[in-house]
């Protein structure tokens, strides 16, 4: 009887060791294999509308599907080095208040030099602008235009300054893997005074503003 109790104890104790390590090994496996990550190309095109006139200042980021901001894919030299004329340090806020909020100034890396800024960002982009880019595979996709000087009967010199009308602001919500073109919807305007980086989901007083641009259209590159 001691015999066989000391045969199945020895045999507990190697089977044991055996069965852990290959539970570990398995879990190591799954993790492993979750860890994948891809984006994909698009090209943006940005076509010109009616009041879109003089030199508009625009930027278009990505966000991510909670509001974080990701990164900013284009934006115009004025805007990225903040020289407007006869404005503060701090450049002109009110221009694009939603984009300098949730970028903090950040620009594309070859914006950053003025040789690629002025290729990237011609001094007066007469018929809109076109780029590709790579993008995250499921994110949101912002754009905001703003016009010096464009009064209204709602918005004149006496109650908007330089502004004039306030920034429009247009989004879109780029799905992973998607294949038909998408358009960017009016989501809403920026501050007027460049206080924060709000939307205001309003058309009220808008005239010229609401055609600066035609269309932002994303469209999924086939590689």
């Amino acid at each position: 009887m001691k015999n066989i109790l000391a045969v199945l104890l020895t045999f507990i104790a190697v089977s044991i060791p055996v069965i852990s390590q290959s539970v570990t090994n398995q879990s190591v496996t799954v993790t492993n294999q979750s860890v994948t990550v891809t984006n994909q190309s698009v090209t943006v095109s940005v076509g010109a509308g009616e009041s879109w006139k003089a030199s508009p200042q625009f930027a278009i980021w990505l966000e991510d599907v909670s509001g974080n901001y990701i990164r900013t894919l284009y934006v115009t030299k004025k805007a990225a080095k903040k020289s407007f004329i006869f404005s503060l340090k701090d450049g002109r806020p009110e221009s694009l208040p939603v984009w300098y909020a949730a970028a903090k100034n950040d620009i594309p890396a070859e914006q950053k030099t003025k040789s690629k800024v002025d290729a990237v960002t011609s001094a007066t982009p007469k018929g809109g602008v076109i780029f590709n880019v790579e993008i995250e595979e499921e994110c949101v996709i912002k754009a905001e235009f703003n016009m010096s000087f464009d009064y209204n009967e709602v918005y004149t010199k006496k109650n908007s300054g330089v502004n004039g009308q306030p920034s429009v602001v247009y989004s879109a919500l780029l799905p992973a893997k998607f294949e038909e073109e998408i358009k960017l919807d009016f989501v809403g305007t920026g501050s007027l005074e460049g206080k924060d980086g709000k939307i205001q989901y309003s058309t009220v007083g808008l005239t010229s503003a609401l055609s600066i641009v035609k269309a932002v259209i994303v469209k999924k590159n086939n590689r």
